[in-house]
């Protein structure tokens, strides 16, 4: 299975999200050492920090959704440290 990022060809060890932006978003939180778990609803994410923030992905999500996610990811976790990784 793989997946388009950035123009490139990477390897996805878990099923893709139906929604593109938000497929780039669990990408993303790979390459910051992120788990990324699916479950029958949702997509759950687990940072590799001490803090072991965990943020949930819905599988349908509404209108608004990326932006708000990207907005609770930047307020309530480590997602901005983890950007030179």
């Amino acid at each position: 299975m793989a997946t388009q990022y950035d123009g490139r060809l990477c390897q996805v060890s878990r099923p893709r999200h139906p929604d593109k932006e938000l497929e780039l978003i669990l990408k993303e939180a790979e390459d910051k050492g992120w788990r990324v778990g699916r479950g029958n609803k949702y997509y759950k994410m687990y940072c590799p920090c001490a803090d072991q923030h965990t943020k949930t992905v819905k599988i349908t999500p509404r209108s608004g959704y990326l932006r708000n996610l990207l907005g609770q990811l930047r307020r309530a976790t480590c997602w901005e440290k983890m950007e030179g990784r």
